[in-house]
């Protein structure tokens, strides 16, 4: 008994040793290093595990010396450094993005849906079917490729506004409308194989709405993917120079960027985007396909001049992302 509760407090000790690292070294998850950035996506993991490490040390230990104190206090630092973060998509705080205080199905509401379709993904039933059920007003898909482009097209009939930049490299993207889209423009702004969405589209009540969709490149190599290491969010810094002064904005997409509530510094911007997460939840929609390994990838934000009616993680498609669907009201 007393070897196996031996056995146990090494290795409590040195999973929380690494936890209480990673939370430290996550502080500056903005440096130009690939596996500083990396671990800014698991806050949600670090948090439960180092709570559990914390628990599991004062059960499995008997005698304490000066290094368990060292790592106890380690641990509590870590917990509070993740908390910091996680603490503004919990009911705690505020939400950033009002709720709409009278929801009649007026003019000025609208409703989006947001997916990765993940590229590889060779059955699209299960995404058109949720999109039939669904019924949103816009639609943002992103990882369109050749073979997507065709099995979407039979959206064209309830969407006939549509902008697209179709590629083979996961970054190809559609926005689908039902409302008209003028001026749009398709972007590269950091990479020219990545495309990003810049159009106005005009609501029934004939109000305008200048909407972004984006996908940039992940912080990590990928053989045959563009590398973002170093390139310091330039894609989303460039997005913020355009969202000032521009019409009531919405940005969405796969930021490949968990956030956390540093949308300011990402984009430039200072209290002009703000995440319709905060003060409701995490809404995580990566990975779908791994139960413990989740964090928010797809995210919208807004400026002030909105109000959300509703926010949901859809269902499982066979993409390694959940959809996101939201409804909005623009409140001017």
């Amino acid at each position: 008994m007393k070897k196996t509760r031996k056995t146990i407090y090494i290795i409590v000790f040195i999973i929380s040793s690494f936890l209480a690292l990673c939370a430290l070294l996550s502080l500056f998850s903005n440096a130009d290093v690939r596996y500083l950035k990396l671990l800014n996506f698991p806050r949600i993991q670090f948090f439960l595990a180092s709570f559990i490490c914390l628990i599991a040390l004062a059960f499995v230990k008997i005698k304490w010396l000066w290094y368990d104190y060292f790592l106890t206090a380690s641990l509590v630092i870590g917990i509070f450094i993740n908390s910091y973060y996680l603490i503004n998509y919990t009911e705690i705080v505020d939400v950033a993005v009002p709720t709409a205080s009278h929801v009649d199905g007026s003019d000025d509401q609208f409703s989006l849906l947001l997916t990765n379709v993940k590229m590889s993904n060779r059955n699209s039933d299960p995404l058109l079917n949720l999109i039939k059920l669904k019924n949103p007003d816009l639609i943002l898909a992103m990882e369109v490729d050749g073979w997507w482009s065709e099995k979407l097209k039979t959206l064209e009939n309830e969407y006939p506004y549509s902008q697209k930049a179709i590629n083979e490299v996961a970054y190809g993207m559609v926005l689908f409308s039902k409302f008209p889209l003028k001026e749009t423009e398709t972007d590269y702004l950091n990479n020219k194989k990545v495309p990003s969405f810049e159009s106005t589209l005009t609501l029934p009540n004939n109000k305008s709405i200048s909407f972004h969709g984006i996908h940039p490149v992940p912080p990590t190599h990928f053989e045959e993917l563009p590398d973002n290491e170093g390139q310091q969010e330039d894609a989303l810094k460039e997005l913020g120079k355009e969202i000032i002064d521009q019409l009531p904005a919405i940005v969405a997409g796969d930021l490949n960027d968990a956030v956390w509530s540093y949308i300011d510094q990402l984009t430039g911007t200072e209290n002009i985007l703000f995440d319709v997460r905060v003060g409701r939840g995490f809404f995580n929609s990566y990975n779908a396909e791994h139960f413990f390994m989740k964090w928010p990838l797809d995210h919208v934000f807004v400026t002030k001049e909105f109000r959300l009616v509703k926010l949901e993680r859809l269902k499982y498609v066979g993409s390694d992302h959940y959809p996101i669907y939201l409804e909005m009201q623009l409140k001017q």
